[in-house]
């Protein structure tokens, strides 16, 4: 018996010191890397996933050809959102224009272990009767009628307001990320700003947020620009009691999980040097950290990725 466990302790004591010798040589790698190399394996290793890392915010945004352009949208993805850890407060706005209806929605919440926010234009192929809409699942827009987001998101938390993202750029889905960051969905705050092909279509918008509840004293606008400010929802959520446990049950592993992360990605402070340590030294945590959304494609092509990035390294090569 006393040989067995001094076996036991020989072989947990080896793996254990084995363990701490591949974390230093990890940590030394990541260290060694040149900040521009970083960023571009990191970007390279979370596209398919939709995403890019921009360095100087340290957040990540969704890319134009991001495979969830295929799906379009349905009001019952927020509905199972909580399932998935998606925590947010939601906008949908809907509006009729050149005989199509139209929808665009805001996002902002706790997604995983990130907080961000979000803002996408979909549409039918006709007029949808109002007391359809919640159901219909809209298409994403053509490239030629891309308009031009912009959001500025921010935390309020302890009488002290944090900026989390700022982006602008022209885009049919417009997310921004920060990891490792915990909040409430009420805690975040965005200044929206959108940028339409024309007046008319942005009158049509106006109107709708007007109708929702919105002031007119608290909308900017200028020429086909229209700014606004998203903190309190005009929508109320609709979907159940037991969504409403799921979210709190969401947020309570939530909070755990973004904690864990920070706790074992402590030796670094950087976004892009915390995921290269996870992806070196615990893949499987990274690709769990990536997954904001889900769908057989999506899990096929971070497989794909998976392998190609698991290839013997040439010499004289970090991969």
């Amino acid at each position: 018996m006393y040989i067995f466990f001094s076996i036991f302790f020989l072989i947990a004591f080896f793996c254990f010191l084995v363990n701490h010798k591949r974390k230093k040589y990890i940590i030394k790698k990541v260290c060694s890397m040149p900040q521009p190399e970083k960023c571009q394996l990191l970007n390279e290793l979370i596209q398919p996933f939709g995403y890019h890392y921009l360095p100087y915010q340290d957040i990540f945004f969704s890319t134009f050809d991001a495979w969830q352009r295929e799906f379009g949208y349905t009001r019952s993805f927020d509905c199972l959102a909580p399932y998935f850890n998606m925590v947010f407060d939601s906008e949908p706005v809907y509006f009729d224009y050149d005989n199509r209806t139209w929808l665009i929605e805001f996002w902002k919440g706790q997604y995983g272990i990130n907080s961000g926010a979000e803002i996408g234009i979909y549409c039918a192929d006709s007029i949808i009767p109002p007391h359809q809409r919640s159901r219909e699942l809209f298409h994403t827009i053509t490239d030629d009628e891309v308009p031009i987001f912009s959001m500025d998101l921010n935390r309020s938390k302890n009488q002290t307001i944090q900026n989390i993202a700022t982006i602008t750029m022209p885009h049919w889905w417009l997310a921004a990320f920060r990891m490792g960051c915990f909040s409430q969905p009420k805690e975040l705050f965005v200044d929206f700003c959108i940028c339409f092909p024309n007046c008319s279509m942005m009158w049509a918008f106006a109107n709708a947020l007007l109708q929702l509840g919105y002031k007119r004293h608290s909308l900017q606008i200028c020429g086909s620009r229209i700014c606004f400010s998203y903190g309190i929802a005009a929508t109320p959520a609709s979907c159940g009691f037991f969504a409403k446990l799921a979210c709190c049950f969401a947020q309570w592993k939530n909070r755990i999980f973004c904690r864990l992360y920070l706790f074992v990605t402590r030796p670094f402070s950087c976004t892009v040097d915390r995921l290269l340590y996870l992806y070196f030294y615990l893949p499987f945590i990274f690709r769990r950290c990536l997954r904001l959304r889900r769908c057989k494609k999506h899990k096929k092509k971070c497989k794909h990725q998976k392998h190609t990035h698991h290839k013997s390294p040439k010499k004289g090569e970090h991969l």
